[in-house]
């Protein structure tokens, strides 16, 4: 009977790792006005209630979990010298874990800069061919598919510059096909929807469709204008179409001064997608001068708790560096880059 306990115990304690998730670190970034002592002092209960809340795995506790979110990030909005505040909640899985990081955006009024986009659009713009409903019909079949595990894990063939599915289905085939069409003709109304229309995520669809375009420089200039937008998930689509180009275009460039200004960007997750982008730039020579000049970025970003993040900030260090200094040695690091403050190798 014992044995029989023991072997249950032992089965049911990875579910236990996998569905309730423990804070691993709070982190804030660049911010002079809210440092992570105090945020955890002015919200460490709440913040916990959240992850609680969270763990319970219902609608209800989750929408909760999202109003609690709300409220602080209203709050520390509010703050004194305080421009610009974002409260996002990461989750990372393993067999046997599964920890929840929490990171406060902030943009200090004196570093108003950072907030630098495009106005806000303000306008209903019309759906030129059904292509916005044809994507998002496409997105939504795929996520659904994956999620089910029955998508393939290989790159799909490639008919644009970038592909979320490519053509695994006969059902996604047929509106890849009709989105590669229509985007010929629609072009020019896919660049109005970009520009004036309020919806973000309409916007950020039409950033895709266009990567359907047939002509790579065209293609390129679209995301670099979308990197301007106000919404971190139009400026997001841009930086992953931009990402497959680097990785599988060789005969086309972005330069590295386009992409390493958004390392300051207010969204944990366009910074994240900016390091993941500036990973297979960081050992070419034609980069490495702007890249240089990023470095206090990336250290700030690699002093986050958030594995993301901290990750990938690693990595572009090491292949900037081609040291090999322990991921949390900042003192090390620190030294390494005010030996290369002037963009020269030491």
């Amino acid at each position: 009977m014992m044995t029989l306990l023991m072997s249950l115990l032992m089965t049911a304690a990875p579910v236990r790792a996998q569905s309730t998730a423990t804070l691993r670190g709070l982190d804030v970034y660049r911010s002079a006005v809210l440092s992570v002592e105090n945020a955890r002092s002015l919200y460490g209960a709440r913040l916990n209630h959240i992850v609680y809340l969270r763990n319970q795995h219902r609608s209800a506790s989750t929408a909760k979990a999202e109003a609690l979110r709300k409220e602080i990030e209203r709050e520390a909005g509010k703050l004194e010298g305080v421009a610009y505040a974002d409260l996002s909640i990461s989750e990372y899985f393993t067999s046997v874990d599964h920890a929840m990081y929490i990171t406060f955006d902030i943009v200090d009024e004196a570093d108003r800069g950072r907030l630098a986009f495009s106005p806000a659009p303000l306008k209903t713009v019309s759906d030129p061919g059904g292509l916005l409903a044809s994507w998002k019909e496409y997105y939504d079949l795929g996520s659904a598919l994956a999620r089910r595990g029955q998508m393939p894990v290989d790159r799909p063939d490639c008919p644009g510059f970038y592909c979320l599915w490519g053509a695994p289905t006969p059902e996604l085939g047929a509106l890849q096909k009709k989105m590669i069409a229509g985007v010929v003709s629609k072009e020019r109304e896919l660049k109005t929807v970009m520009a004036h229309e309020k919806d973000a995520e309409k916007r950020a669809a039409a950033v895709f469709l266009l990567s359907y375009g047939t002509r790579g420089e065209k293609v390129i200039e679209a995301c670099l204008s979308a990197l301007k937008d106000p919404s971190a998930v139009v400026r997001g689509a841009g930086l992953q179409i931009l990402a497959d180009i680097i990785n599988h275009r060789k005969d086309l460039r972005v330069g590295a001064d386009k992409i390493v200004p958004l390392l300051d960007d207010p969204s944990r997750s366009v910074r994240a997608k900016t390091l993941g982008l500036l990973v297979p730039m960081a050992d070419d020579p034609d980069h490495r001068e702007v890249m240089l000049a990023a470095v206090p970025r990336l250290l700030d970003i690699l002093k986050m708790r958030e594995p993301g993040s901290h990750d990938l900030a690693f990595t572009v260090l090491g292949q900037l560096s081609k040291k090999s200094h322990d991921r949390r040695d900042y003192a090390s690091w620190e030294k390494w880059a005010e030996d290369n403050r002037e963009g020269l190798k030491k």
